[in-house]
């Protein structure tokens, strides 16, 4: 129902160390509103959840570790959670739902409508959310399913086709968000009705008949029926704003400062229906929330170091891993299955493939810990392996690694490490008698110590440890993290290999400090034109919306020079051709300023990104083309992109080659 789970997450996982203030809260928990099955005043205890849902008169919260705990009205079971882990959590009206790990549904409670018993089977699910009766989910492949409760076409007019991000589910409808950032509703009339064109935007939340969405310029819009003429009309004003949630007749936004504002009813407790649900405790450590029927329950606390993890369940490269091959026609990594497959046909001669960490490294200077699940099956008389490795230069693994993983040799199944520093090569390998396992690798920053594991984390469960590597021979540099494998003549089938369920648990992490650089096209002008400047995206969406139109992210860069290697990007506008020009070339920067300074007017540096030469692995070429008949310039860092200007315009475009190496 009406109740939006937002502190969900797919691959970058920015978890938070709550705190208990204030009354109403237990740990890290706080609820408000209306208080008829202890939703409000009896919340578990616990300082590590980091997910939250409201039903109706219940609640669910969800750990760091995987477990869900539930509170308030329980009359038909919807508080008596199924045993197991979990990776989502979401709510009905008297019923609730999560994702297992497994990236299978796990429903229960009220069944009226068949909205528990009609669950579809499956584990390739990425969200979920309960309404009235009903339900809807998003699967990997970006495509939508709906059972249960069907009097309004809320299930039977489920749209069709792929690219969905993320869905909610009010009374009686449904609301989906596409990756283009357009909105798709269906379900009860009233309740869809105005649903705006006008966007993109980012999140969104479903009511009792109304709905509400956050748009890419940080503001809030309201649409549908309002019931009982309790204000959800007067939406705030603003473009601070983060997130939004929707109740039975309120909602709640998240502003960047970490406060919350609420509107409709229960912005005061006078009575029915206004029980103060729409009134959030004054604060500004929120950090997740769930409205339900007349009750809001939120997360508080301080944002803590990030944490990252990687269930491969999309089968698509993803921005988390740049791919890497020595010879990837004979052995390559296929994200399929749910998993990180390795694969090789008997051409591959020690032949190594890669998912290096793209951008975000590892920090010694504190104790850290990450694990992978792996699976390797074979026993053949050639040689293979899996593997998961740090790297102070991820350019040069022979000049210096650390590795572990499974693999067989000669019908051998061992368990190995190699760490390679300038003194020399350490390994080590035993006997191993399960395919299937995981790998634990962990850090002591104090003793400078690396323990390697199949069991656990720490000294107490090293199989091997490796000293004074991090911070002595690597002197504490940030490391990069990849997972593979490879094989020497040793075919590699899907099935045989691969790792899956990565999760780094603990630690500090370095990300580049990268923003989007959004991309325009002006059918009046025939331009595109690209910044990295929130407020000069913003002033055009708001002021130049019939001239320019937004094209969403075209690549990341960097808006100061906050890492070694990257170079101002600079840019020129000329009036007589009515085009921005951008390059990152010092000589012909400084050639545009001597000789043609009436034609190009520099405008200063617009971003820093990485000249050919100096890039690192993890960056992506950025293309420049050249429209003679235009007389104007294109950018674009997708090789797809690239390839079809070049096939089905080669007069149109003519190609300069590499502009300067970004991340896409």
């Amino acid at each position: 129902m009406r109740r939006r789970t937002i502190y969900h997450v797919l691959l970058v996982a920015v978890l938070v160390g709550l705190w208990a203030a204030g009354s109403a809260t237990a740990g890290q928990l706080r609820a408000w509103g209306s208080d008829s099955d202890g939703q409000v005043t009896r919340l578990p205890s616990g300082d590590t959840y980091i997910a939250v849902a409201a039903g109706d008169a219940h609640g669910l919260a969800l750990r760091a570790d995987g477990t869900i705990v539930a509170w308030g009205q329980n009359d038909s079971g919807q508080c008596n959670v199924p045993a197991g882990k979990y990776r989502a959590v979401a709510a009905g009206a008297d019923f609730s739902l999560a994702i297992r790990i497994d990236g299978s549904l796990a429903v229960w409670g009220g069944n009226s409508d068949g909205q528990v018993s009609r669950a579809p089977a499956g584990k390739d699910f990425i969200a979920v959310e309960g309404g009235e009766g009903f339900a809807v989910a998003l699967r990997t492949n970006g495509s939508l399913v709906a059972w249960g409760s069907d009097r309004w076409g809320q299930v039977s007019t489920v749209p069709k086709g792929t690219g969905f991000t993320a869905v909610v589910a009010g009374d009686a409808h449904g609301v989906a968000l596409r990756s283009d950032g357009s909105l798709a509703s269906w379900g009860h009339w009233a309740a869809i009705q105005d649903t705006p064109t006008h966007g993109p935007f980012t999140a969104i939340g479903a009511g009792g008949t109304f709905c509400v969405a956050l748009r890419s310029d940080g503001s809030l819009v309201w649409w549908g029926f309002e019931a009982d003429n309790v204000g959800l009309a007067r939406v705030p004003t603003g473009n601070d704003y983060t997130a939004v949630v929707a109740g039975y007749l309120h909602c709640l936004a998240l502003k960047k400062d970490g406060s919350l504002v609420g509107w409709g009813a229960g912005t005061d407790s006078s009575g029915h229906p206004n029980w103060g649900q729409a009134k959030p405790p004054a604060d500004r450590n929120y950090t997740a929330l769930a409205a339900g029927l007349y009750y809001s329950v939120a997360l508080t606390g301080q944002a803590a170091a990030p944490k990252i993890g990687d269930d491969f369940d999309d089968n698509k490269l993803g921005s988390l891993w740049k791919q890497y091959g020595n010879d990837p026609a004979s052995c390559w990594l296929d994200e399929a299955n749910g998993r990180l497959e390795l694969r090789a046909t008997a051409g591959a001669q020690r032949t190594p493939a890669y998912y290096v960490s793209n951008g975000w490294r590892i920090d010694p200077t504190n104790d850290f810990s990450f694990q992978v699940g792996f699976r390797w099956s074979l026993r053949a008389e050639f040689t293979g392996w899996l593997t998961i490795g740090l790297a102070p230069n991820i350019d040069d693994l022979r000049a210096g690694h650390v590795e572990f993983g499974p693999g067989s040799s000669n019908s051998y199944r061992y368990l190995a490490y190699e760490a390679v520093d300038r003194d020399g090569t350490q390994t080590d390998a035993a006997n191993r008698t399960d395919d299937d396992g995981v790998l634990y690798v962990s850090y002591d920053a104090r003793l400078d110590k690396l323990y390697f594991s199949t069991t656990g984390y720490g000294a107490d469960h090293a199989w091997r440890m490796v000293p004074g590597l991090l911070r002595g021979s690597w002197a504490g540099q940030k490391l990069w993290l990849y997972l593979g494998g490879g094989s020497d003549r040793q075919t590699i089938r899907s099935g045989d290999a691969y790792l899956d369920n990565f999760a780094v648990e603990t630690g500090g992490l370095t990300v580049p400090s990268l923003s989007n650089v959004d991309r325009f096209w002006s059918p009046v002008l025939r331009r595109h034109f690209y910044t990295i400047n929130p407020a000069e995206r913003d002033k055009l969406l708001k002021e130049y919306s019939k001239t320019w139109t937004y094209e969403g992210p075209a690549f990341q860069a960097a808006a100061t020079a906050n890492t070694p290697g990257l170079a101002p990007v600079y840019r020129f506008w000329s009036a007589k051709a009515q085009d921005h020009f951008y390059t990152i070339d010092n000589a012909e920067k400084d050639l545009l300023v001597a000789k043609y300074g009436k034609i190009w007017q520099f405008e200063g540096v617009a971003f820093y990104a990485y000249p050919e030469g100096a890039q690192p692995l993890t960056s992506q070429p950025v293309f420049r083309f050249y429209q003679p008949g235009d007389n104007a310039h294109f950018y674009t860092i997708d090789p797809a992109e690239r390839d079809r200007l070049l096939k089905e315009n080669p007069g149109a475009y003519t190609s300069e080659g590499v502009a300067f190496y970004a991340f896409k």
